[in-house]
């Protein structure tokens, strides 16, 4: 067995060095958490939701993401060297991750349940708003209401996602000392997440369609089994019953308002199982016995690891590159694809997820091969040239008379983004231990959230980017139909930015000193000197 595996071009990981596949998948899980917890807030619904469905300003959305992400750029540093210090019967990464998983199940529900008072613009926080300088005084009651409470509700549930995240991916770069197991943990991540990606990609459709039920309209049903009318009409009363008195809001706001309580128990079931099952590798031996560290001093030796300066500028611009245009490239497929048929966009982006992860899980052992075969720098420049390559495709694929065409695009531009995602983490794990052998300490905390930093600094600025181009654009929330013009505009774009900023990442990533062969020289060094962990 051992031969056929090693003769199909994988490396044999030493029984000593293996994560028990128990921990692996309890470990998976959490990306689950992270998807729900932050890119189904701030991507996938941030805009169609509160912009298309509330009619709040592109500018003001931009704004207050960018001051929700620059918070998480303070508070991520500050929690990842809490959690480095931290000494606790149960370790420093598992009570974080416990505690933080129910804390944040219980805020979700707020971002999507606007007071009444707040919609209506007659809030009290319009005098608040009033006082903030940065803030239009041509800006409506509605949106200075709303700036105010979701930047409130965000910034207190986004704190308590930082206490969850920070200590969660500390964890992840101390589960195993081999160089290729941790490409195998984020391969079974990945893995996990491409599950969910199957039935998360129908999300927004799912959303729209609750939410047309929930109003009473029962035309998308024109043409089902007759089984599914019934079901669905035997469930409308129920749906229309949690709507209160909101059945003229836009079915993409009800249906939120309806599934936002099942989100966030996902959150909770998965947010809490790497706190629950997942052993720290590193901290009964070595780092229980370490000394706390202050602040400022993580920072400062986290400044001075130079392989991690390459990490973070391939990932500063891979998100930038993806993050920017988000929003927009679910506006391009609303207005440019489907000529503002939100549910047959939804349908479009449900299928092609679907589609992606089924690739995406398949392409996995291909992945680890290479990463394998080639080492994990040279795989990841193979994937961001693949990646650019996929995303212009979209010239040629992305047309209104042939929808679906675009999803051959998004094979080649999505699968390579995570595979891209599939190493970043393992090489960052391999940084850990060039840290180590510098500072002769463990922190996983402080260096992860060192380089979250700039990932946050990334989504700060895109975010900016995303709300800028999208009023350029001049696109008009209160119009189902956009202006030629204004969705020809969106178009390029959409198309043109990313493959600029994918660029840089490509170079980026040249300059990564850390080989397979440099990174099996530290592990000797660091095991003669502390011993095997």
């Amino acid at each position: 067995m051992a031969f056929k595996f090693k003769k199909a071009g994988f490396t044999e990981i030493p029984e000593k060095d293996r994560i028990p596949f128990a921990q692996k998948l309890a470990f998976a899980m959490g990306t689950n958490t992270e998807w729900i917890g932050s890119s189904l807030v701030t991507s996938t619904l941030w805009m169609p939701f509160f912009n298309i469905g509330l009619e709040i300003s592109p500018i003001v959305l931009g704004i207050i993401l960018m001051i929700m992400r620059a918070w998480d750029a303070i508070s991520d540093p500050l929690v990842g060297n809490f959690s480095d210090n931290a000494r606790t019967r149960w370790g420093r990464r598992r009570p974080f991750i416990f505690l933080a998983s129910l804390t944040t199940a219980a805020l979700f529900p707020f971002i999507w349940n606007f007071p009444e008072s707040v919609i209506n613009g007659s809030s009290w926080l319009v005098q608040i708003a009033d006082y903030i300088p940065f803030l239009s005084d041509e800006l409506s009651n509605q949106d200075k209401a709303s700036f105010v409470y979701l930047t409130a509700i965000g910034l207190i549930y986004f704190t308590s996602f930082t206490c969850w995240s920070m200590p969660y991916y500390g964890l992840q770069l101390e589960l195993t000392p081999n160089y290729d197991e941790r490409t195998r943990l984020t391969v079974v991540m990945t893995f996990v997440s491409k599950i969910l990606s199957f039935f998360a990609g129908w999300a927004f459709v799912a959303i729209v369609f609750v939410g047309t039920i929930a109003k009473g309209d029962m035309s998308s049903l024109e043409g089902k089994p007759q089984w599914i009318q019934s079901m669905v009409a035997g469930i409308q009363p129920m749906l229309t019953s949690f709507t209160g008195d909101h059945l003229d809001d836009k079915p993409i706001v009800l249906g939120m308002k309806i599934l936002c309580w099942f989100f966030a128990l996902l959150l909770l079931i998965f947010g809490i199982m790497p706190g629950l099952f997942v052993k720290e590798r590193y901290y009964d031996k070595e780092a229980s016995q370490q000394k706390p560290e202050s602040f400022w001093k993580s920072i400062k030796e986290s400044a001075t690891c130079k392989p991690l300066w390459s990490l973070i500028s391939v990932s500063f611009f891979l998100v930038m590159g993806y993050a920017s245009i988000g929003g927009l490239g679910t506006y391009v497929i609303i207005y440019y694809v489907c000529d503002g048929d939100m549910l047959q966009a939804g349908v479009i982006t449900g299928l092609k997820g679907s589609v992606l992860a089924v690739t995406g899980i398949a392409l996995l052992p291909f992945f680890t091969w290479l990463g394998e075969k080639l080492d994990k720098r040279k795989a990841v420049i193979i994937m961001l040239g693949t990646c650019i390559f996929g995303h212009l495709l979209n010239y040629f694929l992305m047309t209104p008379s042939m929808p679906y065409l675009l999803i051959i695009a998004g094979f080649f531009e999505s699968t390579a983004i995570g595979a891209v995602w599939l190493f970043l983490p393992s090489m960052k794990a391999d940084v850990a231990d060039w840290d180590e052998v510098d500072t002769k300490r463990r922190r996983e905390g402080s260096i992860n959230a060192f380089y979250s930093w700039f990932i946050k600094t990334s989504l700060v600025v895109s975010m900016g980017i995303g709300g800028a181009v999208l009023e350029y654009s001049g696109y008009d929330a209160s119009l189902d139909h956009q202006a030629v013009a204004v969705v020809d505009k969106m178009f390029h774009l959409y198309l043109i930015l990313p493959a600029i900023m994918w660029g840089v990442a490509l170079l980026s990533i040249w300059y990564y000193p850390l080989s397979r062969e440099r990174a099996a020289s530290i592990r000797k060094e660091l095991e003669k000197r502390r011993g095997y962990v």
